[in-house]
């Protein structure tokens, strides 16, 4: 129904409420970026350098009585090369609005928590793009470029693709081989394809991918399973809030963990496959955390500051993301009124083993 209209007379004398918080109206989940900013490691020197294994030595083999063994050295390990790379997200107060907002005695919302919320989340979407993109630029390295087979890119880490197949992720374009439908059989054959048999630490981790493809997952999944909702295990992560974060177990008895006239998670060859609003179109990946971290280089000039928002509704109050922004303090420009601050993450994604990574590209229906 439509609300009575007051006049000019009403509104003008009478004090407006205006409530506590902000309900942000744009944004939804950023899954990856907040498991890939959870365990943050430290970066040290100009490059970042992780040597790898490229091949078995070939100077063993059987013997007998007084065979002459080879002595050969042999030169099997390269080295994987990251540089720094660093985002920027402003956060800027007008000296009038500040000036405004302090001599009013009935505000409401502190003007710099929701500037430095607008911030924060802001920054935190531009990092989720970047990290499922392809290091173009002056961007962080991101799943397009570690996820390759060399379609795409070139090198890895300063190694060329086409002569060190090491370094080649698997990637399987379901357009080719089954007119973009995805079924179970493709995600079971992509999980082997970058897995070592029987090995935990060598087989994926996670998977993830769009809630359309999520969707069609579940719709594969669903009639194979009994009415018996509560005695199938369908438990681990939390398609809808995010869930719980690495290493945090799945409370007994959480029944928003379980199936009920639909999914909230989906658990297959006991990993979660989970769904990223920011995840590549028609992209499923299979992702073996065990290799992928985020190195951050930190400033000793700069802060470090909670990621978490102070006044703002929405995914990311539901979801607290870890602290991983360092933050320059507030300058007030020599030609301008106001104050400008800068959030800053400055570091790269790296992944040491791209082989052990896979996707399947171009789903289009299940």
């Amino acid at each position: 129904m439509a609300g009575m209209v007051f006049t000019d007379r009403v509104t003008d004398i009478t004090y407006q409420e205006i409530l506590p918080r902000l309900v942000d109206q744009i944004n939804n989940s950023n899954i990856w970026t907040a498991r890939v900013l959870t365990n943050v490691k430290e970066w040290s020197g100009v490059t970042l350098n992780l040597p790898i294994e490229t091949a078995n030595s070939t100077t063993g083999g059987s013997f007998s009585g007084m065979d002459t063994f080879p002595t050969a050295a042999t030169d099997n390990t390269r080295l994987f090369t990251w540089y720094v790379a660093a985002y920027e997200q402003s956060v800027v107060v007008p000296g009038i609005e500040r000036d405004v907002n302090a001599n009013n005695e009935k505000q409401v919302l502190r003007l710099l928590s929701t500037r430095m919320d607008e911030a924060k989340i802001s920054g935190l979407v531009g990092i989720g793009g970047i990290l499922y993109g392809f290091g173009n630029g002056k961007d962080f390295d991101g799943l397009g470029l570690i996820v390759d087979n060399g379609t795409n890119s070139s090198a890895y880490g300063g190694i060329t693709r086409s002569t060190s197949p090491f370094v080649n992720a698997d990637v399987t374009d379901l357009t080719a081989l089954n007119s973009g439908i995805i079924t179970l059989d493709y995600l079971s054959s992509e999980f082997d394809n970058v897995s070592a048999a029987g090995s935990t630490s060598e087989s994926p981790t996670i998977g993830l991918t769009t809630k359309a493809i999520w969707t069609f997952i579940e719709g594969i999944i669903q009639p194979m399973v009994s009415a018996r909702y509560d005695t199938v295990r369908m438990g681990g992560y939390n398609r809808i809030d995010g869930g719980l974060p690495p290493g945090v177990a799945v409370p007994s008895g959480d029944q928003a963990l379980k199936g009920a006239a639909g999914f909230n998670v989906l658990d297959y060859r006991a990993r979660n496959m989970i769904a990223d609003d920011m995840a590549t179109s028609g992209t499923f990946f299979w992702l073996n955390e065990h290799y992928i971290d985020f190195y951050a280089l930190r400033s000793p000039d700069l802060q470090k500051i909670s990621s978490a928002v102070e006044v703002t509704e929405g995914f990311y109050d539901d979801v607290p993301f870890p602290s991983a922004w360092q933050f320059r303090e507030m300058m007030s420009p020599v030609n301008q009124y106001g104050a400008v601050g800068l959030l800053m993450l400055m570091g790269n994604l790296v992944c040491g083993q791209p082989r052990r990574n896979g996707k399947l590209i171009n789903i289009t229906s299940n």
